[in-house]
């Protein structure tokens, strides 16, 4: 296994991300470090079709976005994310956007891997007023070529999310298609 060296920690703030060594996913999480471990091929899979899916229906979405949280030292990466309106200028310069600039984020759940996606990561992204946020998830036959997706949506006025409907994404992928 490769050596990691990092910087002090206690001194990283969200820009530092991107000095840190390639092949791995980081986080901060109110200043902790997450490095956050390789995904599955299941994951990558769905992950991608999820992106393909928001793109054909001509929306932004990037795989890896970062989400700036309230402080400097506090950013959440969900695996895909939807810009709301028009990237910022010089996109170049940007990897990471307040909550405020996506219309939704979704986290794919990895089974030995779950990191808070129906709890932490949920109210984190309600508390920045992303107004819809999927969970996606292994179905309960294990499907390898099918996910169950969870959409929930913004409470009015609130900052929890409600749930709205549960399908298969093969289901959502169709909806999709026929817009």
């Amino acid at each position: 296994m490769p050596s990691l060296n990092l910087p002090p920690i206690e001194s990283l703030d969200v820009e530092d991300l991107l000095t840190l060594p390639e092949g791995y996913r980081y986080e901060l999480h109110e200043g902790n470090l997450v490095i956050m471990t390789p995904s599955t091929f299941w994951h990558k899979s769905i992950t991608r079709r999820l992106l393909l899916m928001l793109h054909a229906a001509g929306l932004e979405a990037f795989q890896d976005p970062g989400v700036l949280g309230d402080r400097p030292r506090d950013c959440r990466l969900p695996d895909v994310g939807v810009i709301a309106g028009a990237l910022p200028p010089q996109k170049a310069s940007y990897s990471n956007l307040p909550g405020s600039a996506y219309s939704l984020v979704v986290e794919v759940v990895s089974e030995n891997s779950v990191n808070g996606e129906y709890t932490d990561k949920m109210d984190w992204y309600a508390k920045r007023g992303i107004p819809e946020y999927w969970i996606v998830d292994q179905t309960l036959d294990r499907d390898e070529d099918d996910a169950h997706v969870r959409i929930l949506r913004l409470a009015p006025a609130k900052s929890t999310y409600s749930w709205e409907r549960s399908l298969l994404l093969s289901e959502l992928e169709a909806e999709y298609r026929a817009r």
